[in-house]
């Protein structure tokens, strides 16, 4: 079985995050660059994730077998932890928003 180090990248992301938070509070970042640098982290990580999925997917469904399926699946599980985790404190962001849809 294959080991993900899920714990570890999720606290070296969470530690990046809160390192950013202090660095805005202490205003040697702007929040607007801040936001900016995490939506980028996101979509990497969506379009590292989703993209390997897709091939993976298209793998399994022709069973094609090629040599590298498992560092291949790591990658995309490992960016899958990376994007939900930024996931989390983007839905954070903007729990106003969310709120207010039931609003209209």
């Amino acid at each position: 079985m294959q080991n993900y180090n899920s714990i570890l990248i999720s606290v070296l992301v969470l530690a990046v995050y809160f390192g950013s938070v202090i660095l805005v509070k202490f205003k040697k970042i702007e929040l607007r660059k801040q936001r900016r640098f995490w939506n980028i982290v996101l979509l990497v990580s969506f379009l590292i994730s989703g993209i390997l999925g897709l091939i993976l997917a298209f793998m399994i469904d022709e069973k094609l077998s090629i040599s590298w399926y498992l560092p291949m699946l790591g990658l995309h599980v490992k960016m899958g932890i990376v994007m939900a985790i930024v996931a989390i404190f983007h839905a954070w962001w903007h729990l106003k928003y969310y709120f207010s849809l039931g609003k209209d």
